[in-house]
């Protein structure tokens, strides 16, 4: 009996699922890093010691981002679709946060700001890592370029709704309502799923299948976050204390900063698929170092070239953390959400501390403190380009080896 010829239906149907589901991953993290972008400007606004800001953000951000990985385990067992909604629930009650009326109430909304960033990041990642096996660079930062954008968008959008809602923000929460609702119904694709028993063993699997590689990208993935969030923490005093202009310093900048990473990242993901996240990365670090201390060190820009130069800063700075992220998927591509999580919560977790570490040091200084405290964080980068010279590089055969041998078992997300 011969073989019935199979038709286009399927593949168009794929097509559309896969284009509809990454659509939405986008919007929803957009969503989400909108959120994360809230508190540098918030505790500007509010006029909180600096100290006191970095240690809330950096002691929530390493309880909350921890949790990545364990929330990764899980996706990949078949939870993505129920961490996913968790991680955008939670994340939205921040907005609740022009409420408060004291620190204490802030710090229990930035733990559970970062504890539903910890269920998202994993979940959506591994979404977004299964959708194409041999793109991955190219589809993850895409769908990191809708975080970038959030993260640009957020303070501008913050203040402006804090202004026309008598101090409030609630009116944020309606599209939150509506992507939830979204996610809720959508039919994402299918989940490749290595074995559905739980076990210790299973967990630590992919680590330790690759445990040099990761690693040197976990300790490297540690240094990035650590300048990125100090920089975007400190980034409204900073220009306050160059003396740019006042909408640069009330968001603006910011802006610039993160939409320059968001208009990169597919061209970023497109080289890394044809060259190497390696040689990719040592480049565009290369650029980061010399952009970051041109900044630092020229007293005073006008308001053009301050906009220009926290856009090709942002473009290289803003990129690091999802090559590194794609890297890890090209090693396991099996246990994509336990990968995000080791290489996005768990190095969350200790970056997030830069915020903490560059408030200390802003009091260590006496003369442009703030300036000098940023200084001194740029060495991170230092250290993350050696990690990355000392990374093993990964040849085209062994690549395809690797996706070759992934596992075949596959199961259909279910629409409610």
């Amino acid at each position: 009996m011969s073989t019935p010829i199979p038709t286009t239906l399927p593949a168009k149907s794929n097509y559309l699922v896969c284009r509809n589901s990454l659509l939405l991953l986008w919007l929803s993290h957009l969503l989400i890093d909108f959120c994360t972008g809230i508190w540098p400007i918030y505790k500007t606004i509010a006029g909180v010691d600096l100290i006191h800001a970095g240690l809330m953000v950096g002691s929530t951000s390493f309880c909350g981002e921890i949790l990545q990985i364990v929330f990764g385990y899980f996706s990949d067992k078949g939870k993505r679709k129920t961490i996913l909604l968790l991680g955008l629930f939670l994340s939205s009650l921040i907005l609740m946060i022009t409420f408060s009326g004291n620190l204490s109430h802030s710090f229990w909304l930035l733990l559970v700001l970062a504890i539903g960033s910890g269920a998202f990041h994993p979940a959506a990642m591994g979404f977004a890592g299964s959708i194409s096996k041999l793109h991955k660079g190219k589809v993850i930062l895409f769908f990191a370029s809708g975080g970038a954008l959030g993260l640009g968008i957020s303070q501008l959008t913050f203040v402006h709704v804090l202004t026309l809602f008598d101090g409030h923000v609630w009116v944020l929460f309606i599209p939150f309502l509506i992507v939830i609702t979204l996610v809720y119904f959508n039919r994402f694709p299918k989940q490749t799923l290595s074995e559905n028993k739980i076990s210790l063993r299973r967990f630590f699997e992919p680590l330790l299948k690759h445990k040099r590689s990761l690693s040197l990208l976990y300790c490297a993935q540690v240094a990035n976050l650590g300048l990125f969030f100090s920089f975007t923490f400190l980034l409204p005093d900073l220009l306050r204390a160059k003396g740019c202009h006042s909408w640069l310093c009330m968001g603006g900048g910011h802006l610039c900063f993160i939409l320059g990473s968001a208009l990169i990242m597919v061209p970023a993901g497109i080289l890394s698929d044809r060259f190497g996240q390696k040689k990719v990365l040592i480049t565009v670090l290369s650029f980061a170092l010399c952009l970051f201390y041109c900044f630092l060190l020229f007293p005073s820009l006008s308001f053009l070239l301050s906009a220009l130069l926290l856009s090709v800063l942002g473009a290289f700075l803003g990129i690091i953390n999802p090559i590194l992220v794609s890297w890890g998927h090209r090693l396991a591509p099996e246990h994509p959400s336990t990968i995000s999580g080791l290489l996005m919560g768990c190095a969350a977790c200790f970056g997030g501390l830069g915020a903490l570490l560059v408030g200390f040091l802003t009091h260590s200084f006496t003369e442009e403190p703030i300036v000098y405290a940023m200084g001194t964080m740029g060495l991170l980068m230092f250290l993350c380009l050696t990690l990355i010279l000392f990374m093993p590089t990964i040849s085209i055969r062994q690549e395809s080896e690797i996706i070759l041998e992934g596992p075949e078992k596959v199961e259909q997300e279910e629409s409610p």
